[in-house]
């Protein structure tokens, strides 16, 4: 089943492709950032479509790499499902999870990867179905160069959805108990990949100013 059926489960109100949650367009990302990364590389994966007597949190024995409630009151979980192997390993099993109580789609396999950024850095894990891709974040970057001052942090943590390298969606979290990437977790967990898998995350702090 291709993941774009995620744009549906996922973000209900993304609308068509190229549009954001609310219904605009998506902004193009500033000449100077950085070039994407390539394609994900093929990563074992399944999609399901409700999963009886599992939930999108995180169980007990479970490690606990994301988790976060976004508009709407929907839940975006990745859980450790197996031990991980050691860091730098990336061999344990893990799952992406989302939906409300019981999950409306789940995802394994997948990668992670970080970045230091002056001021803060960023992680993310993405998990690919065809040429759909889901990119969970967790950002930090200085807003204030000004010395002396305060460097005013903006912090952000959600989900980008890709179809090939184009924006199709994005959902924030809207959580005031949000637990972000774990780097330890995602570690032990996830295959490292050398680059992020998108640069268009700057669009949470475009739409939050």
């Amino acid at each position: 089943m291709r993941a774009l059926l995620g744009c549906t489960l996922l973000l209900a109100s993304c609308g068509s492709a190229g549009a954001g949650n609310d219904g605009e367009p998506v902004e193009q990302r500033a000449e100077q950032a950085p070039p994407p990364a390539g394609p994900l590389s093929p990563v074992p994966v399944t999609a399901a479509s409700g999963s009886p007597g599992r939930t999108v949190e995180c169980a007990s024995g479970e490690a606990e790499v994301f988790s976060c409630k976004v508009a709407g009151g929907k839940r975006i979980a990745i859980c450790g499902t197996g031990t991980g192997t050691g860091k730098g390993t990336g061999r344990g099993e893990a799952e992406y999870r989302f939906g409300d109580g019981e999950p409306e789609l789940v995802l394994s396999g997948g990668r992670w990867a970080s970045v230091p950024y002056s001021g803060g850095g960023e992680a993310q894990v993405a998990f690919a179905s065809g040429d759909t891709s889901y990119v969970v974040f967790s950002r930090i970057v200085r807003t204030n160069f000004a010395a002396g001052e305060p460097n005013d942090p903006a912090i952000s943590d959600g989900v980008i959805v890709l179809e090939g390298e184009e924006v199709i969606g994005i959902q924030l979290c809207d959580d005031p108990d949000v637990a972000a990437i774990d780097y330890d977790l995602a570690e032990a967990h996830f295959p490292r990949a050398d680059d992020l898998f998108s640069w268009e995350t700057d669009l949470a702090e475009r739409r939050t100013r």
